[in-house]
């Protein structure tokens, strides 16, 4: 028996309340709204027809992956991330609007478009990529330990277009035979989740996410201790640094960067008014 647009719906939100899953409304409008051909407002627009058996079989996998807590961003292989379309798998983490504060920073920051920049873990590339498509004439190098992770930038570069000012390396951030010349600004998002915090995040960041982008030791900070060891072989003369935090950790990554000689300390909250970037000069 055919099934409605409406009736696929009302279907995968109960099956997503089943799972406990938050935003079951928004998630469900947000698949059917894919196998539909557009966005969530698809939903509304074709209520009323009938799902071909293409469109109901490809659906059904889709819930079925989501009452399994995986991500939506996984599940479609797409999310946006400072109005553009990033790429995203099981080797990236998801691009969130909190680390759209990074970009921000960095261009409240930065008075003149930066000469080269440095991302470190840099992921599906969302950061260096959207710094990128504001400042036109700066070439952007991504660093990643996982070569699955830089497939996916590399992807997201020649898609966008930047590929011809962005370029991809694998490497350890730990081990400075990578790195050629010096960079203007240093980005990072590191993994900052603390060991024990890490058995109350939601099962779909928990079980789906790359691990080794997520726990940074046992009190989250060991990443920031490792890059910060690093920058003065990173950065020129005056050069910027942006981190990305994780709450409370604001002023624990600040005094690490004042003990490193760091100068122009500033802290930039979220829209939360959480503190998630930290940013620094280097002298």
């Amino acid at each position: 028996m055919p099934l409605s647009v409406d009736a696929a719906f009302h279907d995968a939100f109960q099956r997503f309340q089943t799972a406990s899953i938050d935003t079951a409304r928004l998630d469900a409008r947000l698949l059917l709204g894919a196998v539909l051909g557009g966005g969530a407002e698809r939903v509304l627009a074709e209520s009323g027809r009938d799902l071909s058996a293409v469109e109901a079989s490809i659906f059904e996998g889709f819930v079925k992956r989501r009452a399994g807590l995986e991500p939506i961003s996984q599940i479609l292989g797409v999310r946006e991330f400072w109005s553009l379309s990033f790429k995203v798998t099981s080797a990236t983490l998801t691009p969130r609007p909190d680390t759209e504060t990074l970009i921000e920073a960095a261009l409240a920051r930065v008075k003149e478009q930066p000469k080269r920049i440095l991302d470190l873990g840099t992921g599906s590339g969302c950061i260096v990529l959207s710094l990128l498509s504001e400042w036109k004439t700066t070439r952007g190098l991504g660093v990643d330990i996982s070569d699955d992770a830089l497939n996916v930038a590399l992807h997201n570069a020649q898609k966008l277009g930047f590929d011809d000012r962005a370029e991809f390396k694998i490497a350890d951030w730990r081990d400075g035979n990578w790195q050629h010349g010096r960079f203007d600004v240093v980005v990072s998002n590191p993994p900052y989740i603390p060991e024990a915090d890490m058995q109350d995040l939601d099962a779909d960041v928990r079980v789906f996410e790359p691990r080794t982008a997520l726990v940074g030791g046992a009190d989250g900070l060991d990443a920031y201790r490792e890059i910060i060891a690093q920058l003065p072989q990173m950065l020129t003369p005056k050069g910027l640094v942006l981190f990305e935090v994780g709450i409370g950790q604001a002023d624990d990554v600040e005094a690490l960067l004042l003990s490193a000689g760091f100068r122009g300390l500033e802290q930039y909250p979220d829209l939360s008014g959480i503190a998630r970037v930290v940013a620094g000069l280097y002298f």
